[in-house]
């Protein structure tokens, strides 16, 4: 679990900090690069935990609801809850990014089949009520083939 140190910065250090920071990562210009840096900065757990968030972030502007996202990304519902929260007050990041996301069309890609597996393991009611996913069509072969 990330910890921070007790001991703070002088406020000029950690704004010049910051500044490199970010001017590091508008600079880098490829995927690949972007993955490389960050990568190197967080750990494995981390990592997944950014991705995790993001991905409730998509499903709750897709209307999915928190229970259906806790089910679906494995996360709990204080974090389905706390993404939530962040989104609504202040997710100006969130929102530039899922516009993105959302423009090019990545959401089926990233999370329908993830989906329709999660749900398959439920009733076929639970596809009713989840936006933009149809129920499996009954199969119209006869039970010997």
């Amino acid at each position: 679990m990330m910890q921070i140190s007790q001991k703070y910065l002088p406020k000029k250090l950690e704004i010049k900090l910051f500044e490199i920071f970010f001017d590091s990562l508008a600079g880098l210009s490829n995927r690949s690069d972007i993955e490389k840096f960050l990568l190197s900065l967080i750990s494995p757990f981390e990592k997944t935990m950014l991705a995790k968030r993001l991905g409730i972030a998509i499903l709750l502007t897709r209307g999915y609801n928190q229970e259906e996202i806790r089910k679906i990304l494995k996360v709990s519902q204080e974090t389905v809850s706390r993404v939530n929260m962040v989104l609504n007050y202040r997710g100006d990041g969130y929102k530039m990014v899922i516009k993105k996301t959302l423009q090019k069309e990545q959401f089926e890609e990233l999370f329908g089949e993830l989906i329709k597996e999660t749900l398959s393991l439920f009733s076929y009611s639970s596809y009713r009520k989840v936006p933009g996913i149809e129920a499996p069509k009954p199969s119209k072969k006869t039970p010997l083939g």
